[in-house]
């Protein structure tokens, strides 16, 4: 194990734990078919970004649903090279690319009702877009009693 897996496993954990989530759901076994889509999220003053590393996945073949207060993306990465005739033997030397089934579940602080959501998805980048909720002003009026109370 690597030490950057050890650190993505053990952010993994936290944010199982956090979500009260059992470990055994958040870790896959090896050839399970399940990876995780490296993440970037960013915030500008008109909204909130989420940028995915999705090299290799086909448009079609990504999910992006809002499900109550969450922001759940899901897709597959094909192996192009199990389709290829006639097959080869492969002897990998490094094999550091994961293929198969992906799902991320996004939280957004402040929910995701009622805020524009959209997506692009350019060079191999997924960016979800999800609009701020406008700012709201809220005057409180100030009832005055002469007396004692």
């Amino acid at each position: 194990m690597k030490p950057h897996d050890m650190e993505r496993f053990f952010w993994q954990l936290e944010g199982a734990l956090s979500k009260g989530m059992w470990p055994d759901i958040v870790f896959k076994a090896a050839g399970d078919g399940r990876w995780s889509p490296m993440t970037d999220i960013y915030e500008t003053d008109e909204e909130t970004v989420i940028k995915m590393d999705l090299a290799g996945v086909s448009k079609d073949e990504i999910s992006i649903v809002v499900e109550a207060n969450r922001l759940v993306v899901r897709g597959t990465r094909k192996d192009e090279t199990k389709t290829f005739e006639p097959q080869k033997k492969k002897n990998y030397v490094q094999m550091e690319i994961n293929y198969g089934d992906f799902e991320r579940v996004f939280l957004l602080r402040d929910g995701i009702e009622g805020r524009p959501v959209r997506a692009e998805y350019t060079s191999g980048f997924l960016r979800i877009i999800v609009g701020k909720k406008p700012k709201q002003t809220l005057t409180v009026p100030i009832s005055f009693h002469e007396g004692g109370q």
